[in-house]
């Protein structure tokens, strides 16, 4: 049986992120693995991971480049 790894809401932060008609924050909860999930409006958006060339890369969901972009962008300079 595959052991699930929680997020955890207690290390949650908080990224701004433009969308084409408007900016909104965005919840950033990471676990453990290293894997993120992406909540908008208390909505799971997608959850994103980092690949061998530190690039995030979508897991589950599907988000445009742009968002992506500013998505990696936002978690490397809050880990920085």
């Amino acid at each position: 049986m595959l052991q699930q790894i929680a997020f955890i809401p207690q290390h949650q932060f908080h990224v701004l992120i433009n969308f084409k008609d408007d900016e909104r924050i965005v919840a950033v909860l990471p676990n453990e693995a290293g894997r993120f999930r992406v909540v908008d409006q208390g909505k799971i958006i997608a959850e994103v991971n980092f690949n061998d060339e530190h690039n995030v890369v979508c897991c589950q969901g599907k988000l445009e480049d742009n968002i992506m972009t500013q998505l990696e962008y936002q978690i490397k300079n809050y880990y920085a």
